[in-house]
């Protein structure tokens, strides 16, 4: 095993032993959907993981749901949640990269993406996928983003090397109106969404270090946290809920 495979190893480790892969709860995702002016009936959610938002959104909604993500682990975890939960029927789950959604124009109209639009690239994914969207239909997504102009030294240094393309609220406003697209709203995601995250992550990072203490992807991680702990206030997730215009 070579040292990139084995800092995925240790990365995949930690994270298939928590729910959430990223920032959020349920009641975020809910605040999000009543934002629409209309209720999603063809709902493509796109970066799935486990199934999180996806749950959420099924029993909230009477919609088919194709959720994709490249993550089979992911894919087999929000399987069994489908048959446990009886909503086999209603929600597809499928191993599909979202640098390569192979589904026909204007086949939904609704888009989701929660905590993971940023591997794609928020711009990118904006130009990419609205052909996905039937004429007037809606795209919901989460970015981490810049709260503030005033930034501690160590908080910009770790995000210029994690996400160099992180912005503000406003940039990423004016990127959704050169797309072609109307905001509809946006809202900061609340330090609980923040905190389940971060606190189980943590205890997973917790049982795990003591096996491998010197393993680059758990101090990684681990210098994630610290980031988080000490700087929250200068970023967040921001939902920006927006309408195919052109």
């Amino acid at each position: 095993m070579n040292e990139q495979e084995r800092y995925m190893q240790d990365f995949f480790k930690v994270f298939n032993g928590v729910e959430r892969w990223g920032p959020g709860t349920a009641a975020d995702t809910l605040h999000a959907l009543k934002q629409l002016p209309t209720p999603p009936k063809t709902l493509l959610e796109i970066g799935c993981g486990k199934g999180a938002a996806t749950l959420v959104l099924a029993n909230a909604l009477d919609a088919h749901i194709t959720a994709i993500d490249n993550e089979q682990t992911a894919l087999d975890k929000l399987s069994e949640h489908l048959h446990a939960n009886g909503l086999t029927q209603r929600v597809k789950p499928l191993n599909m990269s979202m640098a390569d959604i192979d589904f026909p124009d204007e086949s939904s109209d609704t888009l989701w993406c929660e905590t993971s639009i940023y591997v794609l690239g928020v711009e990118k994914a904006l130009a990419a996928w609205k052909r996905l969207l039937k004429p007037g239909g809606f795209m919901v997504f989460n970015d981490l983003v810049w709260l503030t102009d005033n930034r501690s030294h160590e908080a910009a240094e770790f995000w210029s090397r994690e996400y160099p393309d992180m912005q503000t609220v406003g940039k990423r406003q004016a990127q959704i109106q050169q797309a072609g697209y109307e905001l509809i709203n946006t809202f900061t995601l609340d330090d609980k969404g923040w905190r389940d995250y971060y606190e189980s992550l943590e205890q997973r990072l917790a049982e795990l270090m003591s096996e491998r203490p010197r393993s680059e992807a758990f101090n990684d991680i681990a210098a994630e946290l610290a980031i988080y702990k000490n700087y929250l206030a200068e970023f967040g997730y921001q939902f920006f809920i927006v309408k195919k215009s052109k």
